[in-house]
């Protein structure tokens, strides 16, 4: 089963790899590297726990960022994210409707399987987890592109939960990409919020679906590597800096268990550490900019703002984007600002504008008071 598995997965990648150009099979690497990159440290983490609890455990699934199998909405900061951003009714259901799939595949899997002594394997994790993390870095680009006046109302609702069954981060991610889409389609954002974290691809493998793997020398020490790699760079541009530190830890761990595993080979799960490492060798290209409505919540008339982003225009129009990250690049969004005014520097230059924002035919624009061009910053990501 594996192996058809296996060959299934190399030969959509394959293709992919034969249809994308360059730069957008970049884009498709750095997204689905920085997932697997992401979930890492949880995983360690679920894996330190099992050993000191000598049991099994949902630990992480509730308290992490919402990186571990099975619905990722059971994560109680993610909980919080939601309830903070769009109230606490949206998120006690969405919670409810985690824990109620969640108890599900339970009682499924264990109808068909003993799990007793499965143990908690990080390469195990970072296997199962691959072929979501494959997925979203396929479909952000797409998000990146949808624009929802083309759709009916219908269409809108289609799109944003196919998005979130094929394309939903962790938890938080997820949170985040609901927001960035709420501004300029809220139908697609709804409908994304409903799938996402709770039945989405990944949800659906079940809890406890993988086979028992054994640990593997050559996977650990890739891993170890790729993880150094990312750490050295804080981030790299596929995860936020604030895993610097974790990773560290982890590319140590990593270390440590390929000494301690040196005599074990198992090849299946050397794939999920191969492309952490692909993904940060081939490097993070900037995201492609385009301009929509405002999408900064919690603006009114008559606020100041100083924003840097790149310009682009569209339909006589100009904005400055930038693209902002919750915890990885796959959860990239969006930031952008519309002006009041065409600018005369060429679209693509980076800007710094200061002024005050004003309603204009029932959209928030920013009156600019200054204009200064500046140099493109050597991370074009700006983190939450």
């Amino acid at each position: 089963m594996f192996r058809v598995r296996t060959m299934l997965y190399a030969g959509a990648a394959l293709g992919i790899a034969t249809l994308s150009p360059p730069p957008v099979l970049r884009v498709i690497l750095a997204g689905s590297a920085s997932m697997l990159a992401e979930a890492t440290p949880f995983f360690f983490a679920g894996f330190l726990l099992a050993r000191l609890l000598r049991r099994r455990h949902d630990a992480i699934a509730f308290f992490g960022c919402g990186c571990s199998s099975g619905p990722s909405a059971r994560s109680l900061p993610t909980a919080a994210a939601t309830w903070l951003t769009f109230g606490p009714i949206v998120a006690a259901a969405r919670l409810a409707a985690a824990l109620l799939v969640a108890r599900v595949l339970r009682r499924r899997e264990a109808a068909l399987h003993d799990h007793a002594a499965r143990e908690i394997n990080v390469l195990g994790e970072l296997r199962s987890m691959l072929p979501a993390a494959l997925l979203a870095g396929v479909a952000a680009p797409a998000l990146a592109q949808f624009e929802p006046a083309r759709f009916s109302i219908l269409g809108n609702a289609l799109v944003g939960a196919l998005f979130g069954f094929v394309a939903a981060p962790c938890g938080l991610g997820a949170v985040a990409l609901a927001s960035m889409l709420r501004s300029h389609a809220p139908i697609a954002a709804a409908a994304f919020l409903c799938v996402a974290g709770i039945v989405d691809v990944r949800a659906l493998r079940a809890l406890h679906e993988r086979a028992r793997v054994d640990h593997d020398a050559l996977a650990y020490a890739l891993l170890a590597i790729a993880l150094a790699i990312v750490a050295a760079h804080h981030g790299d541009a596929l995860v936020h800096p604030a895993f610097t530190l974790p990773l560290w830890i982890c590319a140590a761990g990593a270390l440590i268990c390929a000494v301690v595993y040196a005599r074990r080979q198992s090849p299946a799960v050397r794939f999920g550490p191969a492309l952490i490492l692909i993904g940060a060798l081939v490097g993070a290209p900037p995201p492609e900019y385009h301009a929509t409505e405002t999408t900064l919540s919690d603006l009114f008339a008559g606020e100041r703002l100083r924003f840097a982003g790149m310009l682009t225009c569209d339909s006589g129009s100009c904005a400055l984007v930038r693209y902002a990250i919750t915890c990885c690049r796959a959860d990239a969004a969006a930031i952008v600002v519309r002006l009041d005014r065409m600018l005369p520097q060429r679209a693509g230059t980076w800007l710094r504008v200061n002024g005050r924002l004003d309603e204009i035919a029932g959209v928030l624009r920013l009156v600019p008071d200054r204009v200064e061009r500046i140099s493109p910053p050597t991370d074009p990501f700006v983190y939450r």
